[in-house]
């Protein structure tokens, strides 16, 4: 079986980056991630989305993750107005984003761009006592 998939399409405005930071945390929460990475993922997705938006062409910001039992993918992509680099490797949002996941990385598909964070779970010390 597949592993299962969420999609939500938001329009392009950080007004709407709540609706993205929500359900990534919900997603990560009801995983049993704990409180510090389900904050390192709310934040990491809203940089992702506000460094998608200053690329934009006005084309809804999609988001999709994908959920499996140790690992969340999150990849979040939006039509951009030139196929130019679209992160600096070498800025600060860069920086961020590689504190802020376990891997990111980068992907531009015509003018479709797309920035993808992984996060893996860490077991709780509670939880390795349940399982010792």
């Amino acid at each position: 079986m597949d592993a299962p998939t969420v999609t939500l399409r938001v329009p392009p405005l950080a007004d709407h980056f709540t609706l993205l930071r929500t359900v990534v945390s919900g997603i990560a929460a009801r995983r049993d991630y704990t409180l510090e990475q389900v904050d390192d993922l709310r934040m990491a997705v809203e940089e992702a989305a506000v460094l998608l938006l200053r690329h934009g062409d006005g084309a809804p910001l999609e988001l999709r993750a994908l959920i499996t039992d140790e690992v969340l993918r999150i990849q979040l992509s939006t039509n951009v107005t030139s196929p130019a680099t679209v992160v600096d490797r070498s800025s600060f949002s860069w920086m961020i984003l590689q504190a802020l996941t376990d891997d990111v990385s980068t992907s531009l598909d015509g003018t479709r761009a797309s920035l993808e964070l992984v996060k893996h779970r860490r077991r709780n010390d509670h939880d390795s006592e349940a399982q010792g």
